[in-house]
């Protein structure tokens, strides 16, 4: 198979025209026509992950490499040493970020999970919200299991818990829709003090559990695919190593 064949598989798994404007989905380094053999999944393109994926033809992350247009490709900054990196070990490099938030069966949909949300429809487009009827302290202390999470930072408006919003990663810009719209607590992996002010405003839970946390869990699902649409891929996943830790 080629890197070609796997791209076009997750353009089905999690559909890169369900990325936001911004974001730089797809192949961010490398040649379609690679054959591969052997895959690593992680979190980010760092050197680290890069290292890790000695003996892999490609890298699938979920944070693209390059955001921002790059004037010049040098060893002089963080992305360019990462480009140099995967192009000299041969090492092709596909991101699957707000699409792969967005997908039935992406971030959001295994974060609506670990909340207990048993049927969950789709929230501002990326998210998922739902019914889940139990109390805060529980909410928390099963979110921080599932995750797993070191802390989970947060507002306590009530204890009564009924209807959710969920948005991994950075989602606090959220938390006011989540409010219109009825739910009475919200879950996401990154917020600002702003957000935390306006919860205590609004009335509404809000739940924070890391960014890295609350997105990591979509990665062994994908790998799952991956195995099954290509039986003869080797797929990996870089164990959990958030780059925050509780100090």
């Amino acid at each position: 198979m080629t890197v070609r064949d796997i791209y076009d598989f997750l353009n089905t798994y999690c559909p890169y025209e369900l990325a936001a404007d911004w974001d730089n989905p797809g192949l961010n380094v490398g040649h379609f026509d690679r054959e591969v053999t052997k895959v690593l999944l992680a979190m980010d393109a760092t050197e680290g992950a890069i290292k890790a994926a000695e003996g892999c033809q490609l890298l699938i992350t979920h944070h693209p490499l390059i955001f921002s247009p790059e004037k010049q490709v040098n060893s002089e900054t963080a992305t360019g040493r990462h480009i140099l990196s995967l192009a000299e070990r041969g090492i092709a490099h596909i991101a699957c970020h707000t699409n792969l938030d967005a997908a039935e069966g992406g971030v959001n949909t295994c974060l609506a999970a670990c909340c207990g949300m048993e049927q969950a429809e789709l929230f501002c487009g990326i998210g998922r919200m739902g019914a889940v009827e139990t109390t805060l302290t529980a909410l928390a202390e099963r979110l921080k299991k599932e995750l797993p999470a070191q802390i989970c930072l947060g507002v306590k408006a009530h204890e009564a818990v009924h209807t959710v919003a969920v948005v991994g990663g950075s989602g606090g810009s959220l938390l006011e829709d989540a409010a219109r719209l009825g739910c009475d607590t919200f879950v996401t992996g990154e917020a600002k003090y702003s957000h935390y002010l306006l919860a205590k405003e609004l009335g509404i839970n809000l739940l924070v559990l890391g960014h890295y946390e609350t997105e990591y869990i979509a990665l062994p699902p994908l790998a799952a695919a991956l195995k099954k649409q290509f039986p003869a891929l080797e797929v990996c996943v870089l164990p959990y190593q958030s780059p925050m830790e509780s100090l």
